[in-house]
């Protein structure tokens, strides 16, 4: 009995794996036993898990390391989490090399191992490595990954570097390197994403912007090509504050976890512009393994959706839920998965398929039925989550070669608008309401936050214009964001006014 369990080495490293966007401690557990030699990786893993056996044992033997003869058996566990990826190579690595007693036993206790190996032994980072920083921050671990910049200026977290499997050889030396929260690099968002100066005319756009940015309300924007639409939602980011630490956590998680590269030394908020030949998973997210799409990538951002009727009405209508909730919930066979979606959905058209209907300048050459199928595509429901329509009209010519504007002032620049933003921002803070859309119908009716001229105002405009419930509660949430623009504490009639203007429909300039 002795002699049997003599033959026998074992040992543990943690690792994780991604469910969604929430880490998952995973325990490697390896154990080596005589017999023919044979790898077997258990624990419900897919097929790059199980092909992990071909990398691992390439990389240790151009490492330097020997591999043990006879059978290795490692145990993903808990056994029945399903796991996927590549990056269990690196703990399974470790995990043999401590089984066989090349490493100390308790060198590694305390650390988070995370990443792929290359049969040359070289160690590669994988995605969701912010949501694995969070992980060794939450469990006090020393995460130990190829390139620790990926954690720069986000949290607090030891980590340790391992570029290539040959490190290992050099255990003594290896230290961990404290990773802590860093200033933002003092950038102008109109560096980045231009600048509203650069706007010619498009007053009402700019204005409508402005409102967006400061209530985070949606917009759409309708007029003929090359009026600027694009132009104009480019440069919303210019005006938003830049993210805070929490947001900035959340916004670098999703995109670690999507893949997608993410600067969050800048602070910037995302900005994300699919083609309209986007798949429905590409924009709400999915797949297999389940990844965020645009609608999680553009959170604490804007989604723009640029020619939005080209979309398919399948995928315009899968934004209903992210819109109304703010996250999306995904269901799959191996679990329900959530991911965050609270953005500001910018969409631009035409009015017609050829472009011009409407246009003072060249006529429109798209039959009645043609138009029709054409703004339908959108559907009613998507219509009425939009909190503002403005028409983007042909710009005067004449305007591209001057300086100012015709009464004489130069046009508002990003910083200026933004300035605005941010006081708007502020005094709903101070004034404790917090954000717009929690308001609830009973807090927006009551006294101390509308006149009662304008209450007046909007229930006669509701039988007028037949506003459905959603779109009286919009418009109410749009007046308080105006009103907040001009640091009022009570929404009159001007301010609901201006918000009414932009319930038109997206044709109504006809």
């Amino acid at each position: 009995m002795m002699s049997k369990l003599s033959t026998r080495r074992y040992s543990e490293v943690s690792t994780a794996g991604m469910q969604g966007i929430e880490p998952k401690q995973i325990s490697v557990q390896v154990n080596l036993t005589t017999g023919l030699p044979a790898f077997h990786i258990v624990g419900l893993g897919d097929t790059a898990v199980k092909e992990a056996h071909r990398r691992v044992i390439a990389a240790l033997k151009n490492s330097g390391f020997r591999v043990p003869d006879g059978v290795i058996t490692v145990n993903l566990a808990p056994a029945l989490l399903h796991k996927s990826g590549t990056g269990f190579d690196l703990a399974i690595a470790v995990g043999i090399l401590l089984a066989d007693g090349v490493l100390p036993k308790r060198s590694f206790h305390n650390h988070l191992f995370i990443g792929e190996l290359g049969l040359n032994g070289a160690v590669s980072n994988i995605r969701g490595m912010v949501g694995f920083g969070l992980l060794s921050q939450k469990t006090g671990k020393v995460i130990s990954c190829a390139d620790t910049s990926v954690f720069d200026g986000l949290f607090n977290v030891r980590a340790l570097e391992l570029n290539h499997l040959s490190d290992l050889h050099h255990l003594a030396t290896l230290k961990s390197e404290q990773k802590s929260p860093s200033s933002y690099t003092d950038k102008a968002q109109s560096d980045v994403c231009g600048d509203f100066a650069d706007v010619v005319g498009q007053q009402q756009a700019v204005r409508a912007l402005t409102i967006a940015a400061a209530g985070q309300h949606n917009l759409m924007m309708v007029g003929p090509p090359g009026t600027g639409k694009t132009m104009l939602a480019s440069r919303l980011p210019s005006i938003l504050p830049r993210l805070d630490s929490e947001d900035l956590i959340e916004s670098a998680l999703v995109f670690s976890v999507a893949g997608v590269a993410f600067d969050q030394r800048l602070r910037k908020r995302p900005f994300r512009s699919p083609h309209h030949s986007a798949t429905t998973t590409a924009i709400v997210g999915g797949g297999n393994p389940v990844k965020p799409g645009e609608v999680s990538l553009a959170h604490n951002g804007v989604l723009f959706l640029d020619e939005m009727p080209q979309f398919s009405r399948g995928t315009l209508q899968s934004l209903r839920q992210p819109i109304e909730e703010r996250k999306v919930c995904i269901v799959r066979a191996q679990g329900s998965f959530m991911f965050p979606s609270n953005f500001i959905l910018i969409g631009a058209a035409n009015p017609c398929p050829c472009g011009y209907l409407g246009d003072k300048s060249k006529n429109c050459r798209c039959l009645p039925n043609q138009i029709e199928h054409y703004q339908n595509r959108i559907g009613g429901p998507l219509i009425d989550r939009f909190d503002m329509f403005v028409y983007v009209p042909r710009p005067n010519p004449d305007q591209f070669f001057e300086r100012a504007n015709s009464n004489g002032q130069q046009p508002l620049s990003s910083k200026n608008i933004f300035k605005r933003v941010v006081a708007a921002r502020d005094f709903a803070e101070h004034c404790k309401r917090g954000s717009v859309h929690d308001l609830t119908r009973q807090q927006l009716c009551e006294s101390s936050l509308i006149e009662k001229d304008a209450l007046d105002l909007l229930r006669r405009a509701a039988h007028n214009l037949k506003l459905s419930g959603r779109a009286i509660i919009r418009t109410l949430r749009l007046s308080r964001t105006i009103a907040d623009l001009e640091l009022a504490r009570q929404i009159n009639s001007s301010h609901l006014s201006e918000a009414l203007t932009y319930r038109k429909t997206w044709n109504s300039h006809d």
